[in-house]
C-alpha cells in the first residue's frame, strides 16, 4: 500500500520515476451501463488545442468564458454557443478563466493577472504577481481574486487592477502543484493550503477569520506527510467542507470554524455538495457520498477505479463525473448506482463538469465543450 500511495503521489507531483510508475494500477476497463439518465446536450463548440493545463470554463447569466490550449480565449453565447468574441493571448495562460463585473481575468505563467473587457476582449489592464499562476481567477463584489503557485491570495480592483489586499502563508518546502481556485460564499474567501489547512478570509479586507485544520501530515517520507488541499472547497448553508490529499474530508461550521464532522479520505480531484450530502472522488477513482449533516457513509462507487475521475459534480437529480477517456459518468445520488454514460471527444476531462442550476459545462483536454442540461 506504502509504495503504491508514493507512486500515485510522484504522479500528482509530476515528478518521473521508472521503478514506481509501474506499481500504479491500470484503470478500470469501461463499465457497461444501462443508461436510464442522459443529459441533453444543448450545445457543443472547440476552443484551442490540446493541453495539459486544467481549464474549466466560467458562466454568467448570458455568457461562457472559456480558455484553450494555445492561450485561445472566448467569450459565447450562453443560449446557443456563438462566439462574441475570441483572440489569441500573448501570454501564456495556465489558470484559467474568472467572468463578472463586465470583465473576463485570465492567469498566466508568468504570474500576469489580465482582465479584459466583457462586451468587446479589449485588455484593460494587466497586473504581475509572484509566481505563476494554474488556478482560475474568482471575480466578485467588484473583486478579482487570484491564488498564485506561492500560495498568495491577491484581491485586485476589478475595475482598475489596484492591489487591495494580499494574503500569505508559509509554505512547506514540498507540496503539489494546486489548480484550486479559491471559493467565495457569504462574503467569506475560503482558501485550501497546503499542509490541510483551510483558511477563511474577510472578502472586503483580507483579514484571516478563522483556519481550520482538515488533515495532520503523517508517515516516515517527506512524500507521506504531504497533506495538501488542493482541490477547492464547496459551500451549503452554513456548512463548507475540504478534502485533503493523503488526509481525510472534513465538513466545518461557516460561522466559527468549528468541526462539523470528518472521515478518512484522499483526494486530488475534489467534492460536491447538495443539501443531502457531500459527494467525493478519492485518489483511488472511487465515488463516496455522505450525509451532510452527520459524515454517515451513505454509497460507494469503484466501477471507475483509477480512471483518473474528475471531481464530482451535480446536475438536476444526477452527479457526473469525467475520466480519462472523455466519458461523462451518471450516478443515482440516493444509491450510488451508474445510470448513465456519455462520451465526449475521447480526450481527458480533467476538472468536474462546472454545473450551475439545471445546466453544466464540460470541458475536454483537446478544447471540446459541450453545455449539458439536466433531464
Amino acid at each position: 500500500m506504502r509504495v503504491l500511495r508514493s507512486a500515485l503521489l510522484l504522479g500528482v507531483l509530476g515528478l518521473s520515476a521508472c521503478s514506481s510508475t509501474s506499481n500504479i494500477p491500470d484503470p478500470s476497463p469501461l463499465p457497461v451501463v444501462q443508461t436510464t439518465v442522459k443529459a441533453k446536450t444543448l450545445w457543443s463548440a472547440a476552443i484551442g488545442n490540446d493541453t495539459t493545463y486544467r481549464f474549466q470554463p466560467a458562466f454568467s447569466a448570458q455568457y461562457v468564458a472559456v480558455i484553450g490550449g494555445g492561450s485561445e480565449l472566448a467569450l459565447l453565447n450562453r443560449s446557443n454557443g456563438a462566439v462574441k468574441w475570441k483572440q489569441v493571448l500573448t501570454q501564456n495562460i495556465a489558470g484559467g478563466v474568472g467572468i463578472g463585473a463586465d470583465i473576463v481575468a485570465v492567469g498566466s505563467l508568468k504570474g500576469d493577472v489580465v482582465a479584459l473587457e466583457q462586451s468587446s476582449g479589449k485588455i484593460l489592464w494587466s497586473v504581475k504577481t509572484s509566481s505563476e499562476i494554474i488556478a482560475s481567477p474568482v471575480i466578485d463584489s467588484g473583486l478579482v481574486i487570484v491564488r498564485s503557485a506561492d500560495g498568495k491570495v491577491s484581491a485586485f480592483s476589478a475595475s482598475s487592477g489596484e492591489l487591495k489586499w494580499i494574503y500569505q502563508r508559509q509554505q512547506p518546502s514540498l507540496q503539489l502543484r494546486n489548480y484550486a481556485s479559491p471559493v467565495v460564499s457569504g462574503g467569506v474567501v475560503y482558501v485550501g493550503q497546503a499542509a490541510g489547512r483551510l483558511s477563511a478570509l474577510a472578502l472586503n479586507d483580507g483579514r484571516i477569520l478563522w483556519e481550520a485544520p482538515i488533515a495532520l501530515p503523517r508517515g516516515a517520507s517527506e512524500l507521506e506527510r504531504v497533506t495538501d488541499i488542493v482541490a477547492s472547497p464547496v459551500v451549503y448553508a452554513d456548512m463548507v467542507c475540504a478534502v485533503a490529499f493523503q488526509g481525510r474530508i472534513a465538513c466545518i461550521s461557516t460561522q466559527n470554524g468549528s468541526l462539523v464532522w470528518t472521515r478518512e479520505a484522499s483526494s486530488w480531484a475534489g467534492l460536491a455538495i447538495d443539501e443531502q450530502r457531500v459527494y467525493v472522488t478519492d485518489a483511488k477513482g472511487h465515488i463516496q457520498a455522505f450525509e451532510r449533516n452527520t459524515g454517515r457513509s451513505v454509497w460507494k462507487q469503484e466501477a471507475l477505479a483509477y480512471r483518473f475521475v474528475s471531481a464530482p459534480a451535480v446536475l438536476g437529480n444526477q452527479v457526473v463525473v469525467g475520466d480519462l477517456d472523455g466519458y461523462l459518468h451518471y450516478l443515482d445520488p440516493e444509491s450510488g448506482s451508474l445510470v448513465g454514460q456519455q462520451a465526449t471527444d475521447g480526450s481527458r476531462i480533467y476538472l468536474a463538469p462546472k454545473s450551475v442550476g439545471s445546466e453544466a459545462m464540460v470541458q475536454t483536454r483537446k478544447g471540446s465543450l459541450y453545455l449539458l442540461g439536466a433531464q
